[in-house]
């Protein structure tokens, strides 16, 4: 089965995307996927399997994994124990390339993100001594949460308990040109999504027909253009509610729309409230 492509948006002034879930609060299954970010994934106890590229591996009392850009796989999670904690920490190559590469201290840290590609499973000591780290990220504000996951880098880096999944990193079975084309629509979007998109305006970006774009996009994700940029929108719009500096009407506007009727109608669609009433439970 074809993987679909997810795209992982930073929160505004982040560098990672760090997500956490419980027993209660689930991560949002989505299947088979892909995506060109890398992924550390730490699950506190329980049983269950990962489906990585070809490979399927049991694991038992947790796991602590990282996956390298456009490796397929499933979700990792389990529901086994109420007292289960599951850590996704996702960041762009960027990361690497942008900021790791200025310090050459960061040396073992960039070598094992490269690993990374094969995909990497770590030995339970190791997830035993980081998950302090893990268990208390969720709750720190943004800087915090930096600095905490470059100790969990760090001390990751310096250990060799670990095995790769894959012997070798595998060859991409989608076009390399559709994935370079899907990140480029990812990237102008979150450049962007202040301004008027529409499908016509980020065809002609990649060279295609609309109707070549709409396919396109459709294959690759599983959703049409339309739905992923109300759905980007739209989680925009709620990091910008909850830092409380903005009215509704400033952050529909800030967010691409120009219609409240039509921000309020798609903020209920993906939001699954109205924009009053979130800000009324944020209260």
């Amino acid at each position: 089965m074809k993987p679909m492509y997810e795209n992982i948006d930073l929160a505004i002034g982040t560098s990672l995307k760090i997500q956490t879930y419980t027993h209660t609060h689930n991560c949002e299954l989505t299947s088979w996927h892909i995506h060109p970010e890398y992924e550390i994934v730490y699950v506190k106890n329980g049983t269950g399997n990962l489906r990585i590229d070809s490979e399927r591996i049991p694991y038992q009392d947790g796991v602590l994994l990282m996956i390298g850009p456009n490796l397929p796989h499933s979700d990792f999670g389990n529901k086994d124990q109420t007292d289960n904690l599951e850590v996704v920490v996702q960041f762009g190559k960027e990361f690497l390339e942008n900021k790791l590469s200025v310090f050459p201290e960061f040396s073992k840290i960039k070598k094992l993100i490269l690993a990374s590609k094969k995909g990497i499973i770590f030995d339970q000591d190791i997830k035993k001594r980081v998950s302090d780290r893990f268990d208390g990220i969720g709750t720190e504000n943004t800087t915090r949460q930096l600095l905490i996951f470059m100790g969990i880098l760090e001390q990751l880096s310096t250990t060799d308990a670990y095995r790769t999944v894959l012997k070798q990193v595998p060859l991409n079975s989608n076009s390399l040109v559709d994935v370079h084309r899907l990140e480029i629509v990812f990237q102008y979007v979150n450049n962007h999504f202040s301004e008027p998109i529409s499908t016509h305006l980020v065809a002609a970006h990649l060279g295609l027909t609309t109707n070549s774009f709409c396919r396109f996009f459709k294959t690759m994700t599983g959703q049409s253009f339309i739905s992923f940029l109300n759905d980007f929108r739209t989680r925009k719009a709620v990091e910008l509610l909850d830092q409380r500096t903005l009215s509704v009407s400033e952050v529909l506007y800030q967010c691409g729309y120009n219609d409240p009727s039509y921000f309020t109608k798609q903020f209920k669609k993906y939001q699954r409230r109205t924009p009053s009433s979130y800000l009324g439970i944020r209260t």
